[in-house]
């Protein structure tokens, strides 16, 4: 059953998902740069949302690692949400990567395509080094939307010691805990490619390769007292619900704090992503290590907490 719905998310997801986000109006406090990444050998493109005061500012600001879904790029959260105004509510730097669809992992088949570690080894540091950070684990989180959730999870969960809090917003957490996908007889030639191209990312059936890559095992891996604050949200007619709602399972039967939303009626939607990131940003307003910054005066008073 796993198989068939991440079959169905390779197939359906990747081609009808994905943002149109080749031409748009950039919000003014949104920049993209360039990074040279050791990892891949490479030039990278990420898009930067800063504060709004950060010019006028010499203080330091807590970064959120906002991570895209399959088939899209680091423009697409600033073209099909309102976070660059969610974010300007808030004293945060938010940066959005862009790993075409390979994860957010080093993958298990390629030894050149380290996409964990251009996150991990050269994105982090670089932002550091030349944005006015707070470089420090309290004050770095990190969150993502489907592919990107599952890739918020893995990276927060293995690299814990880095971040305090993970966002997943419909994850697909499952990705490497299921059997590599089987295509079926039905499938079109590209997408048996992708699917064939993704299951090399992730290893051979009950390989440490694989296990290494799934948040469901790399829950006991995280050293006590080094938990992140988990928040997962999910709709209740999305078509990753189970998974999601197994994870959660496993969290509870662990006695691993989180926080979980379900909410009906809504499916694996921009609309959905939208609000969570919105509620996700008001939570890590009030976490140990993300002060509410000063609201912009031009911009509404954000709504109190409960």
């Amino acid at each position: 059953m796993i198989s068939r719905i991440l079959f169905t998310l390779i197939a359906v997801l990747g081609i009808v998902q994905a943002a149109e986000v080749s031409k748009g109006v950039v919000a003014r406090n949104v920049l993209t740069m360039k990074y040279h990444s050791e990892s891949l050998n490479a030039d990278r493109l990420c898009n930067v949302i800063l504060p709004m005061d950060y010019q006028q500012s010499t203080r330091r600001y807590p970064v959120l690692y906002l991570l895209h879904g399959l088939g899209d790029d680091h423009t697409a959260w600033t073209f099909m949400t309102n976070v660059s105004a969610y974010a300007s509510r808030f004293g945060i730097i938010v940066v959005m990567p862009d790993v075409g669809r390979n994860w957010y992992v080093n993958s298990a088949a390629d030894p050149a395509a380290k996409y964990e570690d251009m996150i991990v080894k050269d994105l982090i540091p670089y932002i550091d080094s030349n944005y006015r950070s707070i470089p420090l684990r309290r004050a770095r989180a990190v969150a993502g939307l489907s592919m990107g959730g599952y890739g918020a999870m893995f990276l927060g969960l293995k690299h814990s010691g880095r971040f305090a809090a993970i966002g997943a917003f419909s994850g697909a957490l499952a990705i490497s805990h299921s059997a590599p996908m089987a295509v079926p007889a039905t499938a079109t030639a590209e997408a048996r490619k992708r699917t064939e191209e993704m299951n090399a990312l992730f290893g051979a059936a009950e390989s440490e390769a694989r296990k290494e890559r799934d948040p469901f095992e790399l829950l006991d891996k995280v050293p006590a007292g080094q938990m992140p604050l988990l928040y997962i949200a999910c709709g209740g007619q999305d078509f990753l619900i189970k998974q999601n709602r197994d994870f959660v399972d496993l969290l509870a039967s662990k006695k691993i704090p989180y926080e979980y939303r379900e909410i009906s009626p809504r499916v694996h939607s921009w609309d959905f992503w939208d609000d969570q990131i919105d509620v996700f940003l008001g939570i890590l307003a009030h976490t140990p290590g993300f002060p509410m910054g000063q609201p912009h005066p031009m911009l509404p008073q954000p709504m109190p907490q409960n």
